[in-house]
């Protein structure tokens, strides 16, 4: 064999291995959980690009905590419920906060009952939302504190006692000034209740600006509508508004009315004058043309 073809051997093996090495190093890990306790372990084994996969409904006996890290949790259609000797972590009573340096996409899945919240997004968090239903949970279903929520499935249910309250935008006082709340529209949201479906915090303090986002080709859209919050349809009907946000400055997209592409009928109601009229002009011109054929014949 040649030199140099002892070279091309050489690169093309070493390329190969170049690829076998970068796609052993991007596979996706699977972890499973059926209960608490597996669930908190695949948790805390996975690293970013890991699916945590959970093949059983789940009682949570506690909050569940994510950073710095960017997975998957699928329930393939199960679910997160609370379980009788749940015990909140100090302040935090929500199932699972996604706080700072972490991306979680939780997919196929049914939050209900918390003690507080079914997910928030806590200080630089950045919570997706796809295939998840969220029912009965105490204060509300989705809190926006400081980090961001994306939306791109999501049916709610009645959350928050005694009053309704969907995706709660917030800022807590322990939180880093730079992390404003978002909401992002990648899809679509859907509602048994019409209040408070979102609703930013009063009260609260450290909430100075939030902000609204929306993908290119989302179904629905999240826009700023004088001093409310509005989600709309794809064809520009607002669907559910949030309370008044008060001194609160929110940036994003504004709402514009949609145009009506049929022009409004004139509903006037009508006497028959018209009618007449128009029934008299057209025999005076009959007969005008009549007279007028008549004469030159006679001409």
């Amino acid at each position: 064999m040649s030199y140099i073809k002892k070279i091309i051997l050489f690169l093309a093996i070493l390329f190969a291995s170049l690829i076998i090495t970068t796609s052993v190093s991007n596979a996706t890990t699977i972890r499973t959980a059926t209960n608490d306790e597996t669930l908190r372990t695949a948790l805390d084994a996975a690293v970013s690009g890991d699916v945590v996969e959970i093949t059983e409904n789940i009682s949570l006996k506690k909050p569940i905590g994510i950073t710095d890290k960017n997975i998957t949790i699928d329930a393939k259609g199960h679910s997160i419920t609370k379980a009788d000797d749940w015990t909140n972590s100090g302040n935090d009573g929500s199932f699972i906060s996604v706080g700072a340096g972490a991306k979680v996409t939780l997919t196929n899945i049914t939050l209900q009952n918390s003690e507080k919240y079914g997910v928030q997004a806590y200080n630089g968090g950045y919570v997706i939302l796809n295939g998840v239903r969220i029912n009965n949970c105490g204060f509300g279903a989705v809190l926006v504190n400081a980090g961001t929520v994306e939306v791109r499935d999501l049916t709610l249910g009645r959350n928050g006692n005694p009053n309704n309250n969907g995706i709660e935008i917030a800022k807590g006082s322990t939180t880093d000034a730079e992390n404003v709340p978002t909401v992002v529209m990648n899809g679509k949201l859907t509602s048994t209740e019409t209040e408070n479906v979102v609703y930013v915090a009063e009260n609260n303090p450290t909430l100075k600006n939030f902000e609204v986002k929306n993908e290119e080709g989302t179904e629905d859209k999240i826009l700023i509508s004088g001093n409310t919050v509005v989600i709309t349809d794809k064809q520009g009907k607002v669907l559910y508004k949030s309370n008044d946000i008060g001194d609160v400055e929110v940036a994003g997209e504004k709402y514009t009315a949609p145009k009506n592409e049929d022009p409004k009928k004139d509903e006037t109601p009508k006497t028959g004058t018209e009618d007449n009229l128009l029934l008299s002009v057209t025999l005076m011109t009959a007969l005008v043309f009549a007279v007028v054929t008549i004469a030159k014949r006679e001409d």
